[in-house]
């Protein structure tokens, strides 16, 4: 590992020396667009959001909690990865597990398995079928490209449909017509290094695109008995972008990614296959996937537009023993319209088809080890424009899936307007998390029970093919003003109601003879026995000090209360990790009109079953922009990690380290 350091040290060392030296003169740079961070408050409050309601409004104008990150947010984080760029959104709980894990979550429920979030890439939602929720070690969007990050707290469940329960996260990368040119950026540090290159071009008079191709290693975090851990890291990602303008009234997107991983992970399980054996062992974890979208949209000469997405995804996945298979189909229709000078409406259908194959784990079966699942939904939304400064939205989502057939999501919006500068708004929804895979057909040997005369049993936990799709009910207030030419304000405030979480329930243990040594099984059966009520709220703030410096405070508050349903048994809620209160600051400070020096310190509470105590996270960078055309920044991370354990089917914190990271960066347009 000290070798590694030292090697990446030296790395960087080296190509910070080359490039100081190299002709800038010779340097040629296509004018980069402005960067949102030299907007006005006025105009950042306006800026244009989709994730509400699938159409283009000012943020200042919507019925719901949105934080927007933008790519001058995310150049002056020093974030290596779109995890840590999340943690600047208000509400948002990301927690670092080990070199290649994250569990991440908005309000709550927080588990490396999280299922209650759903996260899109420029509308491609990309979850897993196995377990309802997304790896974050797959999620390797170029952070270069990215246009901006819509973070929804709170449900998104009428619009985007099933597992947008607490919130919603849309990563929009840029459109290639502003990705022309040359870009390489080499990256090297004390946990992380790699290089991205990308070039983008014209094909011919009205189309663009862009290639790239990233490569990227993360160290071994620290092992508690000294020496490295086995969670190394290496991926590659490759992809493309083209846009094409038609004709006047449609453009057409077409894109697509190839990616590669090598991951390590250190486990403790039940092997199934030498009862009663449990061991803890290093395992490896390897990806391999790919992806193709187009996207068509059409404006119409009475100025509504309709557009139609089409992607497919395929997955391969090694991990925990088992090798996860799945093909993805989605093709979405989308139309806008304006029926009068009051209502304005969004319709759309869709379908979905998954062909999934999940072989068995070290500790788990499946059954059925393949299957094929459809998902069929339609939605509809209308803004009714109620005065000039009023507007009320009311609409559904409607889905029929192969776990729980028919659900519908419903919501409504009241935004008021008092003045030009202040906004006022309420709402209530309804959101479901449908069941996975992982809910109905999984057979999971958790632990083993010593018993009496020498035997023992196996703690089993089985998949119930009758459970309930998860609910949610929430209602939301919020406020969001521009105080003055130098402060703007948002505040929002939730109760929500959870039905049908999902518990285990012990049942009948029953003995087994074959195959194996003989052994009794302590079944223990997933069903929805609990529910929940929590409340809480976030407000933050962006205050430009003086035209050089800015500030931006938040703050969340989050308290839960997860309780038994009265007729089950002894059944046990999974709540997941989550911590009551969050308080973050960022400092943007422009030393010059080319050097930058950005902060951010962050405050996380203890988390609720006390597993991680509080912590303070401190990030800071520095970037000195030369010539127009080169870039160097060096960040400085302090990093905790909770390592988690496997047992079962959730992760136990066998210890929390703090490690501190460097990571330099070069940047090169040409």
């Amino acid at each position: 590992m000290k070798h590694s350091k030292r090697w990446s040290v030296a790395c960087f060392e080296t190509a910070l020396t080359c490039c100081l030296f190299a002709p800038c003169a010779a340097l040629a740079q296509a004018p980069k667009p402005p960067d949102l961070g030299q907007f006005s408050l006025e105009d950042l409050m306006n800026v244009k959001v989709v994730s509400v309601s699938r159409k283009e409004q000012p943020l200042s104008k919507t019925g719901a909690a949105i934080f927007v990150i933008t790519q001058d947010d995310i150049q002056r984080s020093g974030a290596a990865n779109i995890p840590d760029v999340l943690r600047m959104a208000p509400g948002v709980n990301v927690a670092r597990i080990d070199g290649n894990a994250w569990a991440i979550s908005i309000r709550g429920f927080n588990s490396r398995y999280s299922d209650k979030i759903l996260v899109l890439i420029d509308g491609r939602s990309i979850y897993s079928p196995a377990f309802s929720g997304v790896y974050w070690d797959q999620i390797d969007v170029p952070l270069e490209d990215i246009e901006r990050i819509e973070v929804i707290r709170g449900p998104g469940g009428t619009v985007w449909g099933a597992n947008a329960v607490n919130g919603v996260i849309n990563i929009i990368t840029m459109s290639s017509k502003s990705t022309q040119g040359g870009l390489v950026v080499a990256e090297a540090g004390s946990q992380e290094s790699g290089s991205l290159t990308q070039y983008g071009g014209t094909a011919g008079a009205a189309g663009t695109y862009r290639a790239f191709g990233r490569y990227t290693t993360t160290n071994s975090s620290l092992n508690p008995a000294g020496g490295a851990a086995a969670d190394a890291w290496h991926e590659f990602h490759g992809g493309f972008r083209a846009d094409l303008d038609i004709s006047p009234q449609d453009k057409l997107m077409v894109q697509g990614d190839v990616y590669q991983s090598s991951e390590g992970q250190t486990l403790t399980a039940v092997l199934s296959q030498q009862l009663p054996t449990v061991a803890t062992f290093n395992d490896p974890i390897t990806v391999a996937s790919g992806d193709l979208q187009a996207r068509w949209s059409h404006t119409l000469n009475n100025g509504s537009d309709m557009s139609l997405n089409v992607y497919y995804n395929h997955d391969n996945r090694l991990d925990q023993g088992l090798v996860e298979n799945s093909n993805t189909f989605d093709i979405d229709f989308q139309h806008h319209l304006s029926l009068n000078s009051r209502n304005d409406v969004v319709w759309g259908l869709s379908y979905r088809v998954t062909n999934d194959k999940l072989t068995s784990g070290y500790d788990n079966m499946w059954f059925p080890p393949q299957r094929i699942d459809s998902l069929y939904t339609a939605f509809v939304q209308d803004e009714i424009k109620l005065a000039e400064s009023a507007w009320f939205t009311v609409g559904s989502k409607f889905e029929h899936n192969a776990y729980t057939g028919f659900d519908y999501e419903p919501s409504a919006q009241f935004v008021w307007a008092p003045t030009s500068r202040q906004t006022i708004w309420l709402s209530a929804s309804q959101a479901i998390r449908q069941p996975s895979r992982q809910d109905t057909d999984i057979q999971l040997d958790a632990a083993i029970i010593p018993l009496i005369g020498g035997n023992f049993g196996v703690l089993q936990y089985e998949g119930n093919k009758n459970i309930k799709a998860e609910q949610l009910r929430d209602y939301e207030v919020g406020y969001r003003a521009q105080v003055s030419k130098r402060l703007s304000l948002d505040v929002a405030a939730f109760r929500s109601y959870y039905r049908h979480l999902e518990t285990s329930e012990p049942g009948a243990p029953y003995f087994v003879d074959t195959p194996g040594p003989p052994h009794f099984v302590l079944p223990f059966n997933i069903v929805g026995a609990a529910h929940a009520r929590t409340f809480g709220g976030e407000i933050f703030a962006t205050w430009n000090v003086t035209s050089r410096w800015r500030l931006s405070p938040g703050y969340s508050l989050l308290r839960m209360n997860v309780i038994q349903d009265p007729l089950s048994g002894i059944a046990s809620a999974a709540t997941g990790d989550a911590p009551e209160h969050q308080i973050q600051i960022r400092s943007s400070l422009a030393l010059r009109s080319n050097l930058d020096w950005d902060a951010s310190l962050y405050f996380v509470g203890q988390v609720s079953d006390e597993s991680v105590p509080s912590y303070t996270r401190l990030d800071t960078q520095i970037r000195w922009r030369v010539g127009g055309s080169i870039e160097f920044s060096v960040a400085g991370q302090n990093l905790l990690t909770a390592r988690h354990v496997e047992f079962g089917d959730s992760f136990v914190v066998d210890y929390t380290q703090v490690q501190r990271s460097v990571l330099g960066k070069i940047t090169w347009r040409f």
